[in-house]
């Protein structure tokens, strides 16, 4: 069913001959400033091609290179939850929520370890093993990875780059271990040989790690509990070299008090830059305020740097996810010099316990003030937590 206008009264007509005519004529320039200002939301992009066969061309030639995306929040909800039928997606752009069936790629998952570049990383518990695996929501692509043992729970996850980009690719992992508080093991896809399908611990990781960052230059960067960082170099381990060990040293924190706070303590790359990002609880509830500290961490002089602005970005954390920055400029909807964090609470009414998971808001550097928002009605929260993703369409 179509729609065209009549040259005689100039208002809208059916036509069942001539299809999307209208939309088929428009010019390719105009479609690509189209694309251009809706490329950054791929739900836009979606129903763009949705149009036509000549919107979908535009849309696929105009969108063949990685563009910036907004994030988005993905968690179950009490209708759709685990033990229902699929998860919820929160649009961040739109402030609106999506709910997709779990047959849509989620079927048997027990929870979200995290995600990284647009992939979310998903965990089947089974008998001796935890099944873990890769699931792009937006293309539907998946890869298995290696099983993990039960009894080592994994808490931070991080890839090498984009598996729909690059078939060979690094994923490291921060796990417990009953002989200490923490390891670091890490997998290569694509590598082949011997051990193809197995993880390798990383050869000097014993100690507590609170955060792990893999720089595009193949350095893994590693927080411990004494703010020391440990780097090892990724960059030749496809040609049969094991990852190694290039430093560890504790920066210095001159003027600054007080303590990391586990679990709260994020490392992030902003702008080429690394920054450390703490988050302190304040109050004596489940709904208490935050305040975060963020520092530089400069390298050469070994020390750490307090910020005092966060310019041209916005910060994403969740309690056991990877921290993300994002360029407000080319993504102009995110607020500038604030943290989006999510976090989660309980309450509890006459028929049972609630969840809410609770976008307990944006923070401002600036006036160090949280604009609180929440997505309400997240059932079985506990199994999962919420995790930011941005979107990788292409």
């Amino acid at each position: 069913m179509a729609y065209t206008y009549t040259n005689k009264r100039r208002r809208l007509k059916h036509s069942s001959t001539t299809p999307n005519k209208w939309a088929d004529e428009l010019p390719t320039e105009l479609l690509g400033l189209i694309v251009k200002k809706l490329a950054s939301n791929f739900m836009d992009i979606g129903r763009f091609k949705a149009v036509c066969s000549s919107w979908n061309g535009a849309a696929r030639s105009y969108t063949s290179a990685p563009l910036p995306q907004y994030p988005g929040l993905m968690y179950p909800s009490t209708q759709w939850g685990w033990n229902g039928k699929g998860i919820c997606f929160f649009s961040l752009a739109e402030k609106k929520v999506y709910k997709t069936e779990e047959s849509q790629g989620f079927l048997g998952v027990g929870s979200f370890l995290g995600s990284s570049h647009g992939w979310l990383v998903m965990e089947k518990v089974a008998w001796a093993f935890s099944e873990i695996s890769l699931f792009n929501p937006i293309s539907r692509k998946s890869r298995t990875l290696p099983p993990f043992p039960r009894g080592s729970p994994i808490s931070k996850i991080v890839l090498s780059s984009d598996p729909s980009c690059n078939s060979k690719f690094v994923v490291v992992v921060i796990h417990e271990t009953l002989n200490v508080p923490t390891r670091l093991a890490f997998y290569q896809h694509g590598r082949g040989g011997e051990n193809a399908n197995a993880w390798t611990v990383l050869e000097g990781s014993h100690d507590h790690y609170f955060d792990i960052l893999l720089r595009n230059n193949g350095h893994l960067f590693a927080l411990s509990r004494d703010h020391s960082i440990q780097v090892w170099d990724f960059g030749d381990t496809y040609n049969n070299n094991n990852p190694t060990k290039i430093m560890h040293f504790r920066p210095s924190r001159n003027g600054i008090h007080g303590t990391m706070m586990g679990d709260k303590t994020w490392l992030v790359e902003s702008m080429d830059e690394l920054l450390l990002v703490e988050r302190e609880w304040l109050g004596n509830n489940s709904r208490g305020a935050e305040k975060f500290d963020v520092y530089k961490l400069n390298i050469a002089a070994k020390t750490l740097e307090k910020v005092e602005c966060l310019r041209d970005c916005a910060l994403f954390l969740a309690k056991n996810q990877l921290a993300m920055s994002l360029s407000t400029q080319k993504l102009p909807r995110l607020k500038e010099n604030s943290i989006y964090f999510a976090d989660e609470y309980h309450e509890f009414s006459h028929g049972g316990g609630i969840t809410d998971i609770h976008v307990r808001g944006v923070f401002n550097f600036e006036t160090k003030v949280v604009k609180q928002y929440c997505i309400t009605g997240a059932n079985n929260f506990d199994y999962s937590p919420a995790v930011w993703i941005v979107p990788s369409p292409w």
